[in-house]
């Protein structure tokens, strides 16, 4: 995906309502986003802030839609008049239409996209040419093909075969040298956090054993693959090895928490514990799952963020507060203290312990 400074966004609050977020799907048109404005505009009180908030907003969108049609593609606002705030962004991803009115940036869709179509290098090796491909937001380019024209082992004995064979091996470990250059020029070019190698089991193989050490650790699957199939079948395998690495990624991260939790140590769950550790910097790591659905709220007085459940803020006793995406919020802290953040696919002992967890640096 496209970088996006999430962390930026995350900065970027108010203590009221008087954050507009809207998402439009490729589908939407102008008369869609003004219907669905219109919407949400009818059930807010008369008279008051939320309100005024919300019309100033919504003028500020729809003049941009009017200047800047919405036309091919899926779009994120942001927007908060009374903050003098304005981004429109283009996604590479397609998102679901989308309205939050928040103290913030809604930027949950943008993280998870994030964590689930990070950059990935994938090299497509065979003896006789390797491609380089980036793979981003379920497409890949191409970056760059690799002649090897390496020849089979042969079976003919004698100083004949042995000479040949020294002659190959050199061949090869030219090639898989050329490889690994190959690789360390995109790193400077290109944002990549792992590596997955696919091909033949020999390419493969010297491949990895060359391979720097700063490199091999993003190394995360490797596979073989007949490289004569089809652009689409090798594609599609590609991809499928992809899907399970997330998922190994989250069950993994999952584990390493509980493990910590069930010992005593650095690891919590449940919305309270996350939230509350969260506030105060000290999370390395949290992973919730995706369709969780948890309550939140915020302080107008006081701006404390609080679990649900209560009408009131357990902080300052105001009635003045109003609901909040809570995954939201601890997204945004997260980004903010350096921390990570995996959305996994409904992991059932996940939602058993509250939907979220995390690992706690002290």
């Amino acid at each position: 995906m496209k970088k996006i400074d999430l962390k930026k966004l995350s900065s970027i609050s108010s203590a009221e309502r008087a954050f507009l977020t809207i998402y439009i799907s490729e589908k939407s048109t102008k008369e869609d986003v003004e219907k669905a404005l219109n919407k949400r505009k009818k059930v807010l009180t008369k008279g008051t802030d939320d309100l005024e908030y919300f019309s100033e907003n919504y003028k500020r969108i729809m003049d941009d839609i009017e200047k800047n049609p919405v036309k091919k593609g899926n779009h994120v606002i942001f927007s908060c008049w009374a903050l003098d705030y304005y981004e429109r962004i283009a996604l590479e991803l397609p998102v679901q239409d989308l309205i939050r009115i928040d103290s913030s940036p809604y930027i949950l869709p943008l993280a998870q996209f994030e964590d689930e179509y990070e950059n990935y290098l994938v090299i497509a090796a065979s003896n006789e040419k390797t491609r380089i491909y980036m793979v981003s937001c379920q497409k890949t380019i191409k970056e760059d093909d690799i002649k090897g024209n390496i020849k089979n082992h042969v079976k003919v004995g004698g100083w004949s075969q042995q000479r040949y064979e020294r002659r190959r091996d050199k061949e090869f470990s030219g090639y898989v040298k050329e490889i690994v250059e190959k690789i360390r020029d995109l790193t400077k070019g290109i944002d990549f956090r792992r590596i997955v190698i696919v091909g033949s089991k020999e390419t493969i193989r010297e491949l990895v054993n060359v391979l720097p050490a700063d490199l091999k650790k993003l190394v995360v699957g490797e596979k073989a693959l007949d490289m004569k199939k089809s652009e689409k079948s090798v594609n599609d395998e590609i991809f499928s090895l992809l899907w399970e690495e997330e998922r190994r990624t989250e069950k993994e991260l999952w584990n390493k928490t509980k493990s910590r939790y069930l010992k005593g140590e650095l690891g919590v769950t449940g919305i309270h514990d996350v939230l509350y550790f969260t506030k105060r910097g000290r999370v390395d790591s949290v992973i919730v799952n995706k369709n969780a659905e948890l309550k939140g709220l915020r302080c107008r007085d006081c701006e404390e963020l609080s679990t649900g459940g209560t009408d009131v803020c357990p902080e300052c006793g105001s009635s003045s507060v109003f609901a909040i995406d809570p995954v939201n919020e601890i997204t945004e802290l997260v980004k903010l203290t350096g921390g990570e953040i995996e959305f996994a696919n409904e992991i059932e002992e996940l939602k058993e312990a509250g939907d979220i967890a995390a690992i706690l640096r002290y």
